[in-house]
């Protein structure tokens, strides 16, 4: 069996929230940001025909490109980024042993091949790309683009903040009127102009995208399903966990939230990504049977009140995972606070 894995980013090797850091640039684009997410999750939930989860980041470009953001703003947001705790250890073992480790991002290129870089994933192209991430030439787009272009983003900033924002989005209580209020400005009036062409160009790389990259990394290998480990935490990667447990890989949900963590062979809990290592070095040598026994029997070491925790994912029932959520969510809550205060 050929040692085959693809990481997500955001999550199991960095904490940063690219896209909404490189937002936060932007005067009160924290505050846009959550909105236009939480709009995100609308979209999906309602099954929007060509829309994937994650798209947040190509609904964002038009207030990158409207408060005249650049390349190297992203760049260097990202260089400000950590990384989760023992990933580049974690990574390098496993290229010592002949791992071939991808990374499928939703971020923007600038983000994904400076984390790459730093965690010794090669930035590639053609047959040879080893980093799969949403392209967005940002510079381009500038340069094609005139003050014109922007005249609306004023006024709808201003609705946005004035009548759509709340600190509680999740509660739901602004879901109609957010939904009725961007449904019309980027599905109409932004699609009338040069802005909303140029926004439209760009296809995040999640949801079934992430599945299309792990087939063409798998083509290009001549492997199956079974011989891929992928690691996800989060609604942009469920597609390619539920594709991997579904054709006998192996799927591990980190530091996940539900949409993950429904869809997975397993997953871990933990402030420390080396702790990934003992599951992979037991589904090799022993495949996802041995994987389960050793999960279900309580074999796998914790050792603190940060972890590591491993759960067997396949059969639970939705009560479970819920109590599975919570321990994730607890340990996700320490990674990024130890990340802000780093930062």
């Amino acid at each position: 069996m050929k040692r085959i894995i693809a990481f997500d980013l955001e999550g199991p090797l960095s904490p940063m929230d690219h896209a909404f850091e490189s937002m936060a640039l932007v005067e009160e684009g924290d505050k846009i940001f959550s909105v236009i997410s939480r709009y995100d999750d609308l979209l999906a939930m309602e099954g929007k025909e060509g829309y994937e989860p994650g798209d947040t980041l190509s609904l964002i470009i038009p207030f990158l490109l409207g408060h005249n953001i650049k390349e190297e703003d992203l760049s260097r947001v990202s260089s400000g980024a950590g990384l989760v705790e023992g990933a580049g250890d974690l990574i390098r073992k496993l290229k010592e042993e002949g791992w071939l480790v991808h990374i499928i991002s939703t971020s923007y290129r600038q983000h994904a091949h400076g984390i790459g870089e730093r965690l010794g994933v090669p930035v590639r192209e053609g047959q040879d790309q080893m980093i799969f991430c949403t392209e967005l030439p940002l510079n381009k787009y500038h340069a094609q683009l005139g003050k014109e272009d922007f005249s609306m983003l004023q006024e709808v900033e201003k609705y946005i903040l004035d009548n759509l924002y709340l600190e509680d989005l999740e509660s739901g209580e602004k879901d109609m009127e957010i939904k009725e209020y961007l449904d019309k400005f980027f599905w109409e009036d932004l699609q009338k102009t040069q802005l909303g062409k140029t926004f439209s160009e760009v296809k995040v790389m999640g949801g079934r995208r992430k599945l299309r990259a792990v087939e063409e990394i798998l083509q290009r290998h001549g492997a199956y399903l079974d011989e891929i480990a992928v690691v996800g935490d989060s609604i942009t990667d469920f597609q390619m966990l539920k594709a991997v447990e579904a054709g006998g890989g192996l799927a591990v949900v980190f530091n996940g939230n539900i949409y993950a963590l429904s869809y997975g062979t397993c997953s871990l809990a933990t402030t420390d990504m080396r702790d990934l290592k003992i599951l992979l070095d037991l589904w090799f040598n022993g495949g996802r049977e041995r994987v389960r026994q050793a999960v279900v029997k309580g074999e796998l070491p914790t050792s603190s009140r940060e972890g590591p925790f491993y759960h067997w994912l396949v059969g639970k029932k939705e009560e479970d995972i819920e109590e599975i959520v919570k321990t994730h969510k607890e340990i996700r809550g320490i990674v990024r606070g130890r990340a802000a205060r780093l930062g």
